[in-house]
């Protein structure tokens, strides 16, 4: 039996050897034969041909045949192609490449489909769900390859990443809930966001957060501070609605002028060195009240962002820092707005859609109040009369997908005077001064934001300014005037291109028309009175500047990112001409998932220039520009920085460094007797340079129900002129060298919180003549002897602010009305700050003495706001 059975199964197995040897044979001939067809020289020689005709003719000589979905091909257009004699493989990787076509060939078939994305594009904008507020700064986070972006100012955003099956996105925002999705990662997306509010016991109150994806550690900036509004209303305000000017005085490296000025200083510059943007529209005087209140309202604000250092090549003309804040788009879902009423400010504001969805208005309206409730009780040595008022207007239209068009309107007034008549019971009439100021920004805007591609974004804008500014004061018969006017029309475009998730690319250009009316006017006041400068009657100066700029952030590594640019200005008066060469470089290194190092360098030239008088006995200041006698300013300036979070980023360390250097610094000698109108100033300008360098340390608390920080700035800074103060330098005169901050916010729960802010801070410098005598008599203005320079100090600063709230909110009919009270008090320990000094002669020594006059001790003030 045995033989048998193995006899059987030798003979299947045979069998199964034989046919595995033809399958193998045929299946090779058949290789043989497709490798041999593939090699096949094809001849196609078309113009202006559809592609399936051109298909149908491969086919027609050769043994394959094509398999596709007619949709795949239906939707290209004809084109031209020549392939003589050329293999099968060549002619079809040719012919398929650009139209997103890949084929694969098996046996005699050739099979196209779509060509899988190695990578993909997500673009769109950022909003509030709530009102269609585009939102600036939203973070767009790819959690599972650590890669993200943020929206631009216009609430654009786009990254391109590699392509997956899949892809995990985080969008987040501060006071927002996080918004996460999972999107097919095989094509691009175009995503518009919208996120809702994040209603908790800790964002009812002012809060102050940082991005946990864009914080100071990743970011690859050195000298930014970015305020939302939850930051600026978390610091007290006399207004009771937070201000962002105290904001901005209560970061590091920046310091506050006197009490009664409305200017900030930054690393020892100058306040005209700081440019201010409301909607891209510059604000020569950002202040209000002599300077408790800032020109920006609250309640119109979205954002603000002030740089210190580090500039990209997109901004120019200032040298010191750039505060640029965005005005509120207003609701295109329905109305609201907010009333509030005050004893030191009343407003209100409005918003709504015009078509719900594609447009929408704010307005909003200002006046201050203190002056009605003052006017009964004060006497005349204060600013009892003062009074200002400010608007606001935007329009917003979305005319498509891509296109978007913005008008902003901002007008505001300040007037306003010292009479030292009965300031105190015991006055001498020898001290009698009589101070006045005026000044008003006026602004409009239009501008058009266009989506050219996923990968492209362009703002073109186009803006008018106009400003003035009217300083006169009176001591003992004598007189004197200074009056500024500045009008701007500026028109400018930007392109904002996102290649890759490394690369952010800017490059725009912009055109500014200047015109200035700078005079003054000085002499002793006749029986007649004195005449004073009518504006209407000022030579106009005009000039034009052209500026060109290129910016690239690049992402070199995981850890290394590096931002380069350069920005070429070019001014042009009738008889001069000034072109520069302004290169910009960051470099950011992370040290650690906590930490990081940055270096900067900038270039910076300015072509007005806010000029002070060295020799007035009183604040004397006018605006000039460049001429062929006054050159640019200029400025380098190296920044570094260490940068730490702690705790799981509870607590944000900085520490900065810096130097800078500028030339063609220039002062205003002041006086004489003149009974026209002086528009020649160059002749009164002296000539110099300055230096500045200092430290910067900052810790912020950003989670919990406490908040703040505490910062301590070190700043030095000089001036030298030939013909001043004997060629030796001085320090310069606004400058503060040691100033301490601390703002402390603290939520009991939803409906109570405080806040406090202390500033402590070195005395500034003015200059005090040894010498008995005025120029000519006039005790406006010092003899000029040039030897001697803001010698004398004065009194250091120091004040507390404090504010208390409650606020409650309630639904009803869809809608959410919101109530608040804010008690807040200004300098709650009645510290006599000087606000105001003048020179003058103690009458029994004889000898000058600086005259330094508190601002108001304790301004206490109520504020009741209604939202909806």
């Amino acid at each position: 039996m045995w033989p048998v059975t193995i006899g059987v199964v030798n003979k299947v197995l045979l069998q199964v050897a034989s046919l595995a040897v033809f399958v193998l044979l045929f299946t090779a001939g058949l290789r043989a034969q497709t490798i041999t067809d593939k090699e096949q020289k094809i001849t196609v020689d078309v113009k202006n041909e559809s592609l399936q005709n051109i298909l149908l003719n491969i086919e027609s000589q050769s043994s394959f045949r094509f398999a596709y979905d007619a949709a795949l091909i239906s939707g290209l257009s004809r084109i031209s192609f020549r392939a003589i004699d050329q293999p099968m493989t060549d002619v079809l990787n040719n012919l398929f490449k650009g139209t997103g076509i890949t084929f694969s060939i098996s046996g005699n078939q050739v099979i196209l489909q779509k060509s899988q994305q190695s990578k993909v594009t997500l673009s769109g904008f950022t909003s509030d769900k709530k009102n269609g507020e585009l939102l600036i700064g939203t973070n767009i986070y790819f959690p599972a390859i650590k890669r993200g972006t943020v929206s631009n100012r216009y609430g654009f955003y786009s990254i391109t990443i590699p392509a997956a099956d899949s892809l995990e996105v985080e969008i987040s925002y501060t006071g927002y809930q996080t918004f996460r999705t999972v999107l097919t990662g095989r094509k691009d997306v175009k995503l518009n966001i919208q996120l809702n509010h994040r209603e908790d016991s800790f964002t009812f109150k002012p809060v102050i957060v940082v991005n946990d994806k864009d914080n100071a550690v990743t970011r690859n900036q050195v000298d930014l501070i970015d305020l939302t509004a939850d930051m600026i209303t978390a610091t007290p305000a006399v207004s009771g609605n937070g201000d962002i000017i105290n904001a901005v005085q209560l970061s590091a490296g920046v310091q506050a002028g006197m009490d009664g000025t409305a200017g900030y200083l930054v690393r020892g510059g100058n306040a005209d060195q700081n440019q201010v943007l409301l909607d891209e529209a510059t604000l020569y005087n950002p202040g209000h009240l002599l300077g408790l209140v800032s020109v920006f309202n609250s309640p119109a604000i979205k954002k603000a962002t002030l740089l210190k250092g580090g500039f990209p090549a997109s901004y120019g003309d200032n040298l010191s820092s750039v505060l640029e804040v965005q005005m509120k788009d207003g609701s295109d879902q329905q109305l609201g707005g907010e009333l509030q009423l005050g004893t030191m400010t009343s407003s209100l504001a409005l918003c709504g859609p015009i078509i719900p969805g594609k447009s929408s208005f704010f307005l909003s309206a200002r006046r201050s109040t203190i002056d009605y409730l003052l006017r009964p009780v004060s006497t005349t040595a204060y600013f009892s009369n003062y009074y200002f008022y400010d608007l606001n207007a935007k329009l917003q239209f979305q005319l498509s997908p891509n296109d978007r068009v913005y008008f902003s309107i901002y007008q505001g007034y300040d007037k306003g005077a010292y009479n030292s008549n009965g300031e105190d019971d015991g006055y001498n009439k020898e001290d009698y001064i009589d101070y006045n100021i005026a000044f008003g920004n006026r602004t409009f805007g239009a501008r058009w934001n266009h989506v050219f591609s996923k990968k492209l974004f362009s703002n073109t804008s186009l803006v008018y300014t106009s400003y003035f500014q009217r300083l006169s004061t009176i001591e003992k018969n004598y007189f004197a005037e200074l009056y500024s006017g500045i009008r701007d029309l500026h028109a400018r475009t930007d392109l904002y291109y996102y290649p890759n998730v490394s690369h952010r690319i800017r490059v725009g250009a912009d055109y500014l028309q200047q015109s200035l009316f700078p005079a003054t006017l000085s002499d002793k006041v006749s029986s007649a009175g004195f005449l004073g400068i009518n504006e209407n009657d000022i030579p106009q100066r005009s000039s034009d500047r052209f500026a060109a700029y290129v910016g690239d952030d690049y992402k070199i590594s995981s850890r290394f990112n590096i931002y380069a640019g350069v920005r070429i200005p070019l001014y042009r008066k009738v008889d001069v001409q000034y072109m520069n060469v302004e290169p910009r470089l960051s470099l950011l290194y992370l040290t650690g998932a906590n930490s990081s190092v940055k270096l900067s360098y900038s270039n910076m030239h300015q072509y007005i220039n806010l000029v002070q008088s060295y020799n007035a006995t009183f604040p004397a200041e006018i605006w000039m520009g460049s001429s062929n006698k006054v050159r640019p300013q200029g400025s380098h300036q190296v920044s570094a920085g260490f940068y730490k979070n702690v705790s799981g980023k509870m607590y944000q360390a900085s520490l900065e460094v810096y130097y800078k250097t500028m030339s063609d610094q220039l002062l205003l000698k002041g006086g004489g007797s003149s009974s026209v109108i002086d528009n020649n100033l160059e002749d009164q300008l002296i000539f110099g340079k300055g230096w500045s360098y200092g430290s910067e340390f900052i810790v912020r608390k950003t989670i919990g129900r406490i908040k703040g920080w505490i910062s301590y700035s070190f700043t030095n800074a000089f001036q030298q002129f030939d013909s001043l103060n004997q060629g030796v330098a001085f320090p310069l005169a606004i400058n503060r060298k040691h100033s301490l901050y601390v703002l402390c916010n603290y939520d009991f729960d939803k409906h109570w919180s405080a806040s406090a802010t202390a500033y402590v801070t070195s005395g500034r410098s003015v200059t005090l003549n040894s010498g008995s005598g005025n120029q000519n008599g006039n005790p406006l203005y010092d003899e000029d002897d040039h030897n001697e320079a803001y010698n004398h100090q004065l009194s250091p600063y120091n004040r507390l602010d404090v504010s208390v709230s409650y606020k409650k909110s309630r639904a009803a009919a869809n809608r959410t009305f919101t109530s608040e009270w804010v008690l807040s008090v200004f300098n709650v320990y009645a510290h006599k700050n000087t606000q105001f000094y003048y020179r003058s002669i103690d009458p029994q020594t004889k000898k000058p003495y600086i005259k330094e006059i508190p601002f108001f001790p304790v301004i206490p003030t109520l504020t009741y706001k209604l939202s909806f």
